[in-house]
């Protein structure tokens, strides 16, 4: 016989909105409570900073850090699951990548923030991202671009964006 607990988080749903550095998943996250007050919704990047802090490490760059990162982003998520709360996490963690006692697979959904090689070359550049690391965030759009997760368009303006991705959310057909 299930729990209350397990009937509750089978209900929650994770979303997941992907993309490479520069696409637009903290942009994003800003504008998304807006349009989905009951959703919880994170950006990956919000505990950064307090990684770092606690390490004395760069916690954007040193892969040493990332375990612990994830660690903390599993918890928080099957927290708020638990409470029977959907979530949205803007990140680049692949849904593959969320272990079961998490989330049922069936309960994941996953989007990607799509724009051209072009544009999310020039919004890394402007970031001062090193050649090699451009180098990196243009092969993980590419892998995205060939993945069954549904394309969002990164290219829009910031609220067309975030009004597409809500519908893809509330499981609309967002326009592309």
């Amino acid at each position: 016989m299930r729990t209350r607990l397990e009937m509750e988080r089978e209900g929650s749903t994770l979303h997941l909105i992907l993309g490479p550095w520069g696409a637009g998943k903290s942009t994003l996250a800003e504008r998304l409570p807006k349009l989905l007050p009951e959703h919880v919704i994170f950006d990956w990047d919000l505990v950064i900073p307090g990684l770092a802090l606690a390490t004395g490490k760069d916690a954007f760059r040193d892969s040493s850090t990332w375990e612990g990162l994830y660690a903390i982003w599993l918890a928080i998520i099957q927290a708020v699951l638990d409470g029977g709360h959907n979530v949205v996490l803007c990140c680049s963690v692949q849904p593959v990548d969320i272990p079961l006692d998490v989330v049922s697979p069936r309960r994941i959904r996953a989007a990607y923030i799509d724009c051209s090689d072009d544009e999310l070359r020039a919004r890394l550049g402007a970031r001062r991202e090193s050649a090699g690391d451009i180098g990196g965030e243009l092969a993980e759009a590419t892998a995205l671009r060939q993945s069954s997760y549904f394309r969002l368009d990164g290219a829009r303006d910031p609220d067309a964006l975030a009004e597409a991705a809500a519908m893809w959310i509330l499981g609309n057909q967002a326009v592309n």
